[in-house]
C-alpha cells in the first residue's frame, strides 16, 4: 500500500501555511517577537491554526480510507483477520446489536459471532469509522491505532500531543464562533507557529508511515494466517 498521494496533499495543504507564514515574515521583526497592535498579522496567525488543522485531518481521514480499501482488496476472511479489527470490519453487525429491540436481540447477537468466524471475504466501508474522524484529536489517533492492532503512541515525540491539541482547539474556537481568527492569532510568535507546523508534518509522516507498515506486514491478519496471503499477493 502507498500513500504518497495522501503525502501530496498534506504538502499542498501545508504550503498554504506556509504562503501565511511568508506573509508574517515580511514584516521584518525577529521570529520570537509578536507584533503589538496589528490586527492583521493577528488574523493570518490565526488562520494558520485553521490551516494546519486541515492538513491533519485530511491526512487521517484519507490514510485510514487508504487502509480499508487495502484490506478489503486482500480478500481476507473474517476469521483470519487480527481480533482487533473487528470492531472495524463487523461495524454493520455490530451497529445491528446496538439498534436490535428485545425481540432481535439474540438473533443479531448470533450473527455477530458467526460472522467472526466465518469464511467469507473481509469487505469493509472505507467510511466505517465516519464522523469519528471529522474532528481530529491526538486520542483520535490513538483510537484509530488501537482499533486496527497498531502498537505505537499517537505521536512520534511526547511533547507533539501537546501542539497538536492545541491546533485542534483554536481550530474548533474559530470554526464554531467561540473566538475569532484574530483573538486566536494573538500573542503567538512567527517561531510558535513554525514548532507547530513542523509538528503537524512530522505527525502526518509518522502516521502515514504506520499505517503503510501495518499493511506491507499483513499485520491486520492473525500471524498464522498471514503467509497464505503474502503468497497470493
Amino acid at each position: 500500500m502507498n500513500l504518497d498521494h495522501v503525502r501530496t496533499g498534506v504538502n499542498a495543504r501545508l504550503a498554504e501555511a506556509r504562503l501565511m507564514l511568508g506573509l508574517l515574515k515580511i514584516d521584518g521583526g525577529p521570529q520570537s517577537e509578536v507584533p503589538k497592535n496589528d490586527p492583521t498579522s493577528a488574523t493570518i496567525r490565526g488562520m494558520v491554526y485553521v490551516s494546519l488543522y486541515g492538513a491533519l485531518e485530511y491526512c487521517v481521514e484519507q490514510g485510514v480510507q487508504g487502509l480499508l480499501n487495502f484490506i478489503s482488496a486482500s480478500q481476507v476472511q473474517n476469521a483470519h483477520l487480527e481480533y482487533s479489527v473487528n470492531v472495524v470490519a463487523l461495524d454493520p453487525f455490530l451497529t445491528s446489536v446496538r439498534d436490535a429491540g428485545e425481540k432481535k436481540k439474540w438473533p443479531s447477537r448470533r450473527a455477530l459471532f458467526e460472522k467472526m468466524a466465518d469464511s467469507s471475504v473481509c469487505t469493509i466501508s472505507n467510511t466505517a469509522f465516519g464522523t469519528f474522524l471529522h474532528n481530529v484529536h491526538p486520542s483520535t489517533i490513538e483510537e484509530v491505532f488501537h482499533c486496527f492492532g497498531i502498537d505505537l503512541p499517537p505521536t512520534p515525540e511526547p511533547r507533539q500531543i501537546g501542539y497538536l491539541q492545541e491546533i485542534v482547539d483554536k481550530r474548533n474556537a474559530v470554526a464554531h464562533g467561540r473566538d475569532t481568527a484574530t483573538e486566536v492569532g494573538e500573542g503567538r510568535t512567527l517561531a510558535d507557529l513554525v514548532l507547530r507546523m513542523d509538528a503537524v508534518y512530522a505527525e502526518c509522516i509518522y502516521f502515514l508511515s504506520a499505517l503503510e507498515e501495518h499493511a506491507s506486514d499483513l499485520s491486520f491478519v492473525q500471524p498464522r494466517y498471514r503467509g497464505v496471503y503474502r503468497s497470493a499477493a
